[in-house]
Formats: C-alpha cells, structure tokens, sequence
C-alpha cells in the first residue's frame, strides 16, 4: 500500500502541485512541485485532486442516530465511521450535563471504543461538556436538573468523573465560584469556555486575564451585543477570547455575521466553525427524540414543539461549504474556521504540515468533500 500522495495541496493560501508521505500516522515528508524520482514509487498519483486539511470540529454531541453522551461502544464505532467519510477527521464529542455517575459511565464507553480496532474513522481527541456550571436562564436546551454551582472542588469532581476525555468545558464566568473553577480546569489541561451565560464584557475579561478562554458558540445563550454593554460578543471582536466557535448553518448565526466576524483582523487566528451537530445528524429523519425531546427538522437545525432551535443536522464540511457556494466565505476563510484554528486548538492535526497527522480530504469543485484519510489510512466509502 502506498504511502503517500501526488496532487494539489493546499498550501495555506492557495492549491499547488506538491507531494507527502506518512508513517505511523503523520506527516513525514512534504515538499512542492514534482516528487523526487527515489519517491514517486511510494506515491498514489492524484492529478489533479485538490487536497485540503481534515475537518476538525469542537463540539459535535452526535451523527448518524448515535448520541455521544450513552452511545454503546459500537454505536459510537459505527458514529465515527460515518462522520469520517463526510470529511469530520479529529473531533470533540460534544455531552450535555450530566451526572457524575453518568459520567463515568460514558467514560468506560469510550475507552472501550478507543480500544476497537477496524476501519479508518474520526479520531475524537475528548470531550466538550456544555457545563454543569453554567446559567440556569441561559440553559436553552440543556437539562436543568444535572446544573451545578461552580467551585474548584466541584471542576476537580467533574475531571476525575470523566477519566481523562474532558478536554473543553462550558462554563458562565459570572457565577460565584467559576472563577476557582475556572483555574482548575486550567491546571489539570481542561480548556474553560464561555456559554450558556449572561456575562459581561468585563466578566470574560476578568476570566481570560490568568489563562486562555474560549467562547463555545458565539451569539448563541450569551448576552447580545450592545453599544452599552458589547458583552461576549464585543470581546470577541477586541480579541479578548483565545478561541472563538460560531456555528455556521446560517440559523444559529446569520450568514452575514459569519461574514463580518470571519473578516474582523482580531479574530482572524481565533474564529472556529463548530456543528453542534444532533444525534441524528446525517440522517434524513424529519422527526426524532434527542436529549429526552422530540425535534423536527428545519433546515439545517432541529426545532423543538416551541420552535426553539436545539443543534444542526448537516456536518461541519456541508455547513461551511454551503457558506462558500453561497458567497458568504472565502475558501481560505472555510479553511481557515473549519481546519486550521480548530487543529490549533487540539495541537497536532488542522494543517498539512510535517509532524502533524495525516488528515486530508479531497475538494471536488469546491462543492463537496470525496476521499478522506485519517492518519492516512483512506476512509471506506469516500
């Protein structure tokens, strides 16, 4: 089987003819123009194929009728197949709250699907848990009964509930405690992230002063922007958050703010797409049960009986690519959201680059993803 590929490359700004190799997963060799002849054998010439990135997505709570938070270890096997073929290669399993007990639970799922061996599939990196620390007013859909009061001893209860997977964890900054909270995460590798939350401006300045701060859906459960308060929002506009996820499905957040935030110069190495993807994302179901309530499908998203919006139903590829056929975004600003930043933030993938894995899909007419590897084994059926 050969180990490496000949065809266009993206190369951060453009596609150009180039040539990589991989072992074990990652990048080895890269280089620009026609490969060295020593080379070409262990190549799979491509032509003309223009390469991209894998897709990295941040918060994702499930595909293809499985629910990150009680998929069995099979069901979540069969999940991240399918979400691999749409172009989805590193992800974060999004989990809404739940108990300590479910917690754990989950946590033996998943380290018993990380043991499976089989098919190429989405590496899932961790996990993202929209709270429990979060405004009960700001809730939306979440579950109130599984809402807790932030404090440090109570971060240090959730980690240990989670055996290692939590690695991005929603939180309000305004509450009493988050603040201690908020810097246990950060001393046990937990990324805090601003959400379901009425803070100020001065809220999640107060919070990003002693550590980095991620807002987990920009525009969504945060306190609009107002020229007496800009809140969230205005800070994420003055750079203030490190990481800045906006879910791009043009319902969540207007096609057109999307637009002006992918082209405001302090978030330009920040801003990050995000699904937050449904369980029955994937599926052509009109009508499901998700998080204990039945949905109907509009669109791109899932409304509840009162119409209020509860996740998407498209992968994060389809979502930005539609984006792009529509105008509203730059393929380098697609790549930019949907690969680069969000590869940063998980620190090894998002960029062709050696050292980093071995994620790329292949871009046919710019409307839709075709093959996808993931640490260069090539996805079935892409």
């Amino acid at each position: 089987m050969k180990n490496g590929i000949y065809a266009s490359l993206w190369n951060g700004k453009t596609f150009a003819p180039g040539w990589m190799t991989w072992a074990s997963g990652s990048i080895q060799q890269l280089g620009w123009g026609e490969p060295p002849l020593p080379l070409r054998d262990q190549l799979q010439d491509l032509g003309a194929s223009e390469i991209l990135p894998g897709f990295v997505d941040t918060l994702l709570h499930g595909f293809a009728g499985v629910d990150c938070g009680d998929g069995t270890p099979l069901a979540l096997n069969r999940m991240s197949r399918a979400l691999a073929a749409t172009g989805v290669t590193s992800a974060y399993a999004g989990l809404y709250p739940l108990s300590l007990e479910d917690y754990r639970a989950a946590a033996k799922r998943w380290a018993q699907w990380k043991a499976q061996r089989g098919p190429a599939r989405t590496r899932f990196a961790g996990w993202h848990s929209e709270g429990p620390f979060i405004a009960r007013s700001k809730r939306g859909a979440l579950p109130a009964s599984a809402i807790l009061k932030p404090s440090a001893e109570a971060a240090a209860a959730l980690m240990e509930a989670c055996g290692g997977w939590l690695k991005l964890c929603t939180f309000a900054p305004e509450l009493p405690g988050a603040f201690d909270a908020c810097q246990k995460f950060r001393d046990d590798g937990v990324m805090p992230s601003v959400g379901h939350s009425e803070a100020t401006y001065l809220d999640c300045e107060a919070a990003a002063a002693t550590g980095e701060l991620a807002v987990t859906h920009l525009g969504n459960r945060v306190e609009p922007f107002c020229a007496r308060e800009p809140g969230p929002i205005g800070f994420a506009m003055d750079g203030g958050f490190h990481w800045a996820a906006v879910i791009p499905d043009m319902v969540h957040v207007a096609p057109e703010t999307v637009r002006l935030w992918a082209r405001t110069p302090a978030l330009r190495k920040r801003l990050m797409a995000c699904s937050d993807n449904l369980s029955h994302a994937g599926l052509p179901a009109d009508s499901f049960v998700s998080g204990g309530k039945r949905l109907t499908r509009s669109g791109a998203v899932a409304v509840d009986a009162k119409g209020g919006l509860c996740g998407t139903l498209d992968s994060l590829p389809e979502l930005l690519l539609r984006l792009l056929r529509d105008g509203f975004l730059s393929l380098p600003q697609l790549v930019r959201m949907g690969c680069e930043v969000p590869g940063a933030l998980l620190g090894d993938c998002g960029r062709l680059e050696v050292g980093l894995r071995a994620d790329f899909v292949v871009l046919e007419n710019q409307q839709r993803i075709g093959a996808v590897w993931v640490g260069g084994r090539r996805v079935t059926g892409s």
